[in-house]
């Protein structure tokens, strides 16, 4: 993976609706696997969601404003 690091950002999203493809996540899935030519593409995003969504990120619902998530994710990339 290049020695690169993802820190995912669940922006006004429950990580958990990412990682257990519910709510938003799982009706936007449900329609789209109706369609035959979407099945496997929508296996592939189901995959990749629920990897992401057991990555320590940054989750907006915890910050008290989007300038202090900003804020935040900023010095942890000067950091690196």
């Amino acid at each position: 993976m290049n020695n690169q690091k993802v820190i995912p950002i669940f922006f006004q999203v429950d990580p958990s609706d990412v990682r257990k493809q519910t709510g938003n996540f799982k009706n936007a899935f449900v329609k789209h696997e109706r369609m035959k030519e979407m099945k496997e593409k929508v296996q592939r995003w189901r995959v990749a969601l629920t990897e992401v969504g057991n990555l320590s990120g940054w989750d907006s619902s915890k910050t008290k404003s989007d300038v202090e998530l900003v804020e935040n994710m900023s010095k942890i990339y000067q950091r690196n």
